[in-house]
């Protein structure tokens, strides 16, 4: 299926607008499918150059907008769309095709999610407290469910604790967006005109010493008491931990293919990023940062 939609998409202009376009809607009721919007625009941009991506995001925006309007009754949500998702996968697709380096690319992406950090402080004086209004409203109904186990305390204590997360969680889930859309395009486009190629491609991804000296001292910064005096670079850490998580995800493909070892150790990896997706972020994060100074796959190259 996830084939028949690349290669849907491939046949022209306005079958890869419509399968964006659709693939869209489905992304109101199952947001996981706005990774697969990604891929389909970064595939298109990738293969068949920038101005007939621009071209075929502009002909989604027109077909998605009619959609919304007719379906939904909603015509705003094309421009949500268009900034949060169709924009920024295209402009990192350019990225990718002018400068060949994956690594790069990611970068770039983790670095429109701390834009984006950078931008909701520029605009809200106290990010936190905007969310702890936002999250109190939701809770004023959900603690009205039978099943809410919580006493009023311990409400307002995980109103507070996810206040302080929002911001930092909500531009890590931007840019993992954009890099999972990323890889996507360009695992189709491997599959489809040169096969094998994405494997070598990702598992030889290096992010580099600086942008993990960078990502060490937020860490660091995030732990220290500096961290609670300056809430930006907290909010800025989740956001280059998703890169490295890609980083660690990497190198244990790596490990895996070049050891010649069973498949279940992957698929045990990816069912553990299901069940506790936070600390198997943080997990593969450290194992991505610690890759740049002890090299995991050279070391696994000379045990095997």
């Amino acid at each position: 299926m996830l084939r028949g939609i690349a290669v849907f998409s491939m046949r022209g202009r306005w079958q890869a607008a419509i399968a964006i376009a659709l693939l869209s809607l489905g992304a109101l009721m199952l947001p996981p499918l706005s990774y697969l919007v990604s891929g389909v625009i970064a595939l298109c941009t990738l293969r068949m150059g920038p101005k007939e991506g621009a071209k075929i995001v502009i002909a989604t925006t027109v077909i998605f907008t009619l959609l919304a309007g007719l379906l939904v009754g909603q015509f705003y949500i094309s421009g949500l769309f268009l900034l949060l998702n169709w924009l920024p996968i295209f402009g990192i697709s350019l990225v990718l095709g002018y400068t060949r380096s994956l690594a790069l690319s990611l970068l770039a992406a983790g670095g429109l999610g701390i834009t984006l950090v950078l931008v909701t402080y520029m605009v809200l004086p106290e990010p936190a407290l905007w969310w702890q209004e936002m999250i109190e409203l939701f809770m004023a109904t959900l603690v009205e469910q039978p099943g809410w186990q919580l006493d009023e305390s311990e409400t307002q204590s995980l109103i507070l604790n996810l206040s302080g997360m929002m911001t930092g969680l909500m531009a890590a889930g931007f840019s993992l967006n954009v890099m999972l859309g990323l890889l996507i395009g360009r695992a189709w486009q491997a599959k489809l005109y040169n096969p094998g190629g994405f494997a070598s491609e990702f598992t030889e991804l290096d992010l580099g010493k600086p942008a993990a000296i960078v990502t060490t001292i937020f860490m660091v910064a995030a732990i220290s008491p500096i961290g609670e005096s300056l809430a930006i670079l907290q909010d800025c850490l989740p956001v280059m931990l998703a890169v490295f998580a890609l980083q660690g995800l990497s190198v244990i493909h790596a490990i895996v293919r070049r050891q010649q070892k069973h498949k279940f150790w992957l698929v045990a990896v990816y069912v553990l990023l299901i069940v506790i997706l936070p600390q198997m972020m943080v997990f593969l994060a450290m194992i991505g940062v610690l890759e740049q100074w002890f090299n995991f796959r050279r070391s696994s190259n000379k045990l095997s």
